[in-house]
């Protein structure tokens, strides 16, 4: 058995408005274990975004709990990958890879040879001196996971993050994402409208039941021992029977 990373046991949320308590999140159990990538996804509205943001201790749960195993201290906790990239635009690339080291005191020349390494293999270091309206949307995605994991986090979560490119676009950047998380031996969690997205990342995916949201049902998925991109995934035989399998999960919700 792999090393266990995260669990995240008995945990529930609600908000609390004037008009009432709102039940979000309701007796809540997974495990994510070292080298997985897990996908979440649920109907609209069920708390995919409140649930991100417990495990990520943006907020606290009322129940239960989420305990994040680091072997080191040298490494973050975990890396966040948002809806938009967020690069700024009053820098080049290079100065956006190196923000959050820079930020907290630790880019040392090791960690800058690991930086070019990195932008070397993903097709981007010819490119150090562009600024982020100079790259395409899929470049700025790249850019955006080696920003990430600048920091040397044990888990990467990822909140939609290739909602803003249109289709074409965004199959090829969750395949470049996929593949650059496999390559650098990267733990992710993937919160996903996006069904067929899912499937051709992950390891297993998570489907949540409507609010108050719990896991309604794992399914666990044989792709990354295949050795498989995202986009081969996809023509595979089995893809469809997954995707008609998690699509009627959710229609049931």
């Amino acid at each position: 058995m792999s090393e266990l990373l995260l669990e995240c046991k008995d945990l529930s949320f609600s908000y609390h408005t004037p008009e009432g308590e709102i039940p979000v999140i309701h007796n809540m159990n997974f495990k994510i274990y070292k080298g997985e990538f897990v996908s979440i996804v649920g109907p609209s509205g069920c708390g995919k975004s409140t649930l991100l943001n417990l495990l990520t201790g943006m907020l606290k749960s009322e129940e239960g709990s989420v305990r994040l195993s680091c072997n080191s201290d040298e490494k973050s906790h975990y890396g966040y990958m948002l809806q938009q990239d967020h690069l700024f635009e009053w820098y080049d690339l290079w100065k956006n890879i190196c923000i959050g080291p820079e930020i907290n005191h630790c880019l040392t020349p090791e960690l800058e040879t690991y930086l070019k390494e990195l932008l070397q293999r993903y097709g981007l270091s010819t490119f150090i001196h562009k600024k982020p309206s100079e790259l395409s949307g899929g470049m700025r995605q790249r850019a955006a996971i080696i920003r990430t994991l600048a920091m040397k986090p044990e888990l990467l979560y990822l909140d939609e993050p290739f909602s803003s490119l249109d289709y074409q676009n965004r199959l090829n950047a969750a395949n470049d994402i996929g593949q650059i998380i496999r390559n650098e031996d990267k733990t992710a969690v993937l919160v996903t409208h996006d069904i067929g997205e899912a499937i051709s990342l992950s390891s297993r995916v998570l489907v949540l039941s409507s609010r108050p949201t719990t896991v309604k049902k794992e399914f666990v998925l044989p792709y990354r021992s295949r050795n498989l991109t995202p986009l081969e995934i996809r023509n595979t035989k089995d893809f469809g029977t997954y995707f008609n399998a998690i699509w009627k999960e959710l229609n049931e919700a």
